[in-house]
């Protein structure tokens, strides 16, 4: 159970820093002007759904450990 919570942490933090500097990335761009602009916004959108799954799992365990 620690493991698999400290493994959380670290898939958070990971996908946290993807959809940081790939949000940056995109938002300093006027549009996408090629592949590589394409695949950023790629990165961005599959890490946010990731980022997502992670932020509410480790929520709901701190919601689970705080309450009775």
């Amino acid at each position: 159970m620690f493991k698999s919570t400290l493994q959380q942490i670290f898939l958070f933090l990971v996908t946290l820093s993807l959809v940081y500097y790939s949000g940056k990335h995109l938002m300093s761009q006027n549009g996408l002007e090629s592949f590589l602009d394409f695949g950023v916004g790629m990165v961005f959108f599959f890490s946010f759904i990731f980022f997502m799954n992670y932020f509410l799992r480790l929520g709901s365990k701190l919601v689970s450990s705080v309450s009775y």
